[in-house]
């Protein structure tokens, strides 16, 4: 007899993060996604209850994914940098995936001083005053002005827009970050 399958939630998971690297969140729906895994539509329902339930999982284990990604670069020394570079670096290796954390309705909404009091920021806006000489107040608008230049050449890199080199990533993260903290 054929050993059965078992469709846990772990399984699920990987492989609906398989399909959004393959195909994108956008193209995700049950039957497309259940055909991918290679089960019924019963597995799932039965792990995540809904389309919505698994979204909330999958955006969860998305984050942990990126999480480990960022923190293998990361260097505290050079906080802001080095989270910037990260977050771009994720973006030219990981196109779908960021995409679906940071350019869909998954990633959700946030105000520009939500941003700069989440927890996983404040860190990094911490380090600015004693690496480049500046206080809080001014920490937080580089970080701001940092955070949102990096965001935009990331997504231009995940939507192909725009063809660039790791070094060329590099260079343009640094040369923002001297050229605003002098006029912050």
């Amino acid at each position: 007899m054929a050993r059965k399958t078992v469709f846990d939630k772990e399984y699920i998971l990987e492989k609906t993060s398989d399909f959004i690297k393959d195909y994108g969140v956008d193209a995700m729906n049950a039957r497309d996604l259940c055909k991918y895994i290679g089960c019924s539509t019963q597995p799932l329902f039965k792990n995540f209850i809904s389309m919505e339930g698994l979204k909330k999982s999958i955006k969860k284990y998305l984050h942990d994914y990126y999480d480990d990604f960022i923190y293998r670069i990361v260097d505290k020394d050079d906080y802001l940098y080095t989270i910037s570079y990260a977050y771009a670096l994720f973006a030219y290796k990981e196109p779908k995936i960021f995409k679906a954390l940071f350019m869909t309705e998954l990633a959700g909404t946030r105000t520009i001083d939500e941003v700069l009091k989440s927890s996983w920021n404040i860190e990094s806006i911490e380090s600015i005053p004693k690496q480049y000489g500046l206080s809080y107040k001014k920490a937080e608008c580089l970080y701001r002005d940092v955070r949102f230049f990096t965001h935009g050449l990331s997504c231009q890199i995940a939507c192909n827009s725009i063809s660039v080199t790791e070094d060329e990533i590099k260079k343009l993260i640094k040369d923002i970050i001297i050229k605003l903290k002098d006029v912050i």
